[in-house]
């Protein structure tokens, strides 16, 4: 059963944006053509019960940016209850709320909608009251000029007592003639989750795109992974990104274990996959259930296992084990139960000249 937010008072306060220095009391005017800049705000404060757990709270920020913006790293605080969070991009005259929170089920908010009108932009660490993405030095995302942030958040609060959280993010930019690596996002999913109870269990999902490269863009596959962002809640022991295809095939590229941390690696250097002969990349998600019931996707107490990637490429994808579709394959030496699944991929060429909102 969805909870809802017992109490929420919204307040949006637009910081600007301030140039680096020493004299931080008297910031001046930045301009993010030119030099690097930060634009940071407090992007709402939320009152969220005690026991409420919602995942229907979007939160705006419209940058009222005129030029465009590369981002090469998000930084972000919260006063806790904040579980999980989504931000993307979009066109400022795209839901056109006031800056705020707002029902994402009310608005019709779709993320795959957000990210084909604007862009995918950063995602939260697990229950994470504090970090910093950054991305490899000369990598960055582009945000069209007119452009709104959307936050598609998870709120939880497991505690006795209500928590009033203010989310506050800072985007730092760099100006354009410093850009060598414009970023694509990428995300794999593994939705078919079974875990199974008092047992530890591993989930993969192999996504190859290396034809849909070709198919969409009409040349052999060019994917330089700089920067990845992996997703779990409390029963995820590991998560590991492996190289599909070619001689290095299985090859961990990227791990993460552990909670409550910064989920996100930056590959520094970049690695490109079709210098391995690599024809995609697979996401696995290892989980320790001592529960008596068997866990699948969702929130609450189910799990998830997502990856979010930003690469130097022409070409985004989406990638989804779907529910039903996953089977058993094995249990190793170690006693894990060993699963995995098709990936159905929705692949599309990414457009770094993306309008924004109408000139002013």
């Amino acid at each position: 059963m969805r909870a809802v937010l017992t109490s929420l008072v919204v307040s949006t306060v637009l910081l600007g944006a301030a140039c680096g220095g020493d004299d931080d009391d008297d910031p001046v005017a930045c301009d993010p053509t030119a030099e690097a800049c930060t634009f940071e705000a407090d992007v709402s404060t939320i009152t969220v019960g005690a026991g409420v757990e919602d995942e229907d709270t979007c939160q705006s920020w419209t940058l009222n940016n005129p030029t465009e913006l590369w981002v090469t790293g998000i930084s972000q605080t919260n006063g806790g209850a904040y579980h999980h969070a989504n931000w993307f991009f979009v066109p400022d005259d795209e839901y056109a709320f006031p800056d705020g929170t707002w029902s994402c089920g009310d608005a019709g908010f779709s993320e795959l909608t957000a990210a084909l009108l604007g862009g995918y932009l950063f995602a939260l660490s697990t229950q994470s009251p504090e970090e910093l993405q950054e991305l490899p030095p000369g990598s960055a995302i582009r945000i069209p000029p007119y452009s709104r942030v959307i936050g598609s958040s998870h709120l939880l609060n497991a505690g006795p007592t209500d928590v009033t959280t203010t989310m506050h993010l800072r985007i730092h930019t760099i100006p354009p003639d410093q850009v060598e690596a414009k970023m694509a996002p990428g995300r794999i999913q593994y939705h078919d989750l079974t875990i199974d109870p008092q047992a530890t269990s591993s989930f993969t999902a192999p996504c190859a795109f290396a034809e849909d490269h070709e198919r969409l863009l009409q040349a052999p596959l060019q994917y330089e992974l700089h920067y990845v962002l992996f997703h779990y809640h409390v029963l995820g022991a590991y998560v590991e990104l492996a190289l599909v295809g070619g001689d290095r095939d299985g090859e961990v590229i990227a791990r993460h274990e552990g909670y409550g941390e910064n989920f996100g690696i930056a590959l520094d250097p970049p690695l490109e996959l079709a210098d391995s002969g690599a024809t995609g990349l697979a996401l696995r998600c290892g989980f320790d259930n001592p529960r008596d019931a068997e866990v699948g996707w969702g929130i609450g107490d189910q799990e998830m296992c997502v990856v979010a990637l930003q690469a130097r490429s022409g070409l985004a994808f989406e990638g989804d084990v779907d529910y039903d579709t996953g089977a058993m394959t094995g249990v190793g030496a170690d006693g894990e139960v060993q699963y995995a699944g098709p990936c159905a991929l929705q692949a599309f060429p990414w457009d770094f000249e993306k309008d924004g909102g109408p000139p002013r």
